[in-house]
């Protein structure tokens, strides 16, 4: 299992390194051939499932959740893996009515000839993380978070945010290294503080978009890592199987929904009481149609993704397996593939 898990973790850094697309080029009989594209923060678990999967070529990239599901709409990609749900303005991106997907992430209608249905194959933590020196930001609620990363009345300085001057936060600028506008992940973070997020009544820009420098967008899970570690006054959020690859390189804040609840690392363990836990998905187009080979395969691949044996990777990979966050959820998307 070590020597699989070093395989994957290679084919990961060469896809993420140097931009590739994997190809799943086992010894497969089938001339069937798959593409599956979208979140980076997905891309771990997509390249372990097409690996092990003897159903098809599946041919993988990354490159962000908007990118996936724009993929799909134009008939460029079988599968797209996500860490977002689909949005009004991915339909409208590519020409489409704006008003056409539901709040739940479904679509109510075709968009470019494509019903974008939504599948959750796992879960994944979010983190919130700080340089190892940091000794005054180790427990954060929203609140604080707020201040942080948005630009209502931003905490410039770090002993601006408050109740941590009084924890010993120095008078230095807050430095933030996160992902781009085009990934999931900021999409998701961002929702989980901004309560009209994405609305048409949001009025609360991000430190982003209000354009102060104090927030330095990636793409790149490897540069938020890198100018954190190397800035004593950095801040920064991705995905828990990230920070899990690299164990000890930053520090992973506690966080509370509100003041006087209890503050909650990021781990497996605590999965039933962390605050930012997110569902991760692939959409297709429709409910696979087993009448075509290509529809038979990917309707078969979802079904080895959610079945024991694909969910057994969801771990290995830094990942949170369905079952023990909402046990009912396999059930009922095997029921609609059968």
């Amino acid at each position: 299992m070590e020597g699989n898990k070093t395989i994957l973790f290679g084919l990961l850094i060469a896809v993420i390194v140097f931009g590739i697309i994997f190809c799943d080029c086992t010894q497969k009989t089938t001339d069937i051939k798959l593409r599956q594209t979208g979140s980076s923060t997905v891309l771990p678990l997509a390249i372990a499932w097409a690996e092990q999967f003897e159903g098809a070529q599946i041919f993988v990239s990354g490159g962000g959740s908007s990118h996936g599901l724009n993929a799909l709409l134009m008939k460029e990609a079988d599968l797209v893996d996500t860490s977002r749900l689909l949005k009004n303005s991915d339909y409208k991106i590519v020409g489409c009515d704006g008003n056409l997907v539901n709040t739940d992430g479904s679509a109510m209608a075709v968009c470019c000839g494509v019903l974008p249905t939504k599948w959750i194959v796992a879960y994944d933590v979010l983190v919130v993380v700080v340089n190892n020196e940091n000794n005054w930001a180790e427990e954060l609620t929203y609140a604080q978070l707020y201040r942080i990363f948005t630009g209502d009345m931003p905490a410039v300085y770090w002993d601006e945010v408050p109740d941590l001057k009084e924890k010993g936060a120095p008078h230095a600028k807050i430095a933030i290294y996160a992902p781009d506008e085009a990934s999931g992940t900021y999409d998701y973070f961002f929702g989980t503080i901004i309560k009209d997020w994405g609305n048409t009544t949001q009025e609360t820009k991000t430190r982003l978009n209000l354009g102060d420098g104090a927030y330095n967008p990636t793409a790149d899970d490897n540069v938020i890592l890198d100018a954190i570690k190397s800035n004593k006054y950095a801040i920064g959020f991705f995905g828990f199987s990230y920070i899990a690859e690299n164990p000890g390189q930053l520090k992973i804040v506690k966080i509370a929904r509100i003041s006087g609840e209890e503050y909650v690392g990021a781990s497996i363990e605590n999965i039933a009481k962390y605050p930012i836990v997110r569902p991760l998905y692939i959409y297709t187009n429709g409910v696979p149609n087993e009448s075509t080979d290509k529809g038979k395969a990917i309707n078969t691949y979802l079904r080895y993704i959610l079945s024991e044996e694909g969910q057994k990777i969801v771990p290995e990979v830094g990942f949170v397996k369905m079952s023990l966050v909402d046990p009912t959820v396999l059930p009922t998307q095997l029921s609609k593939l059968n």
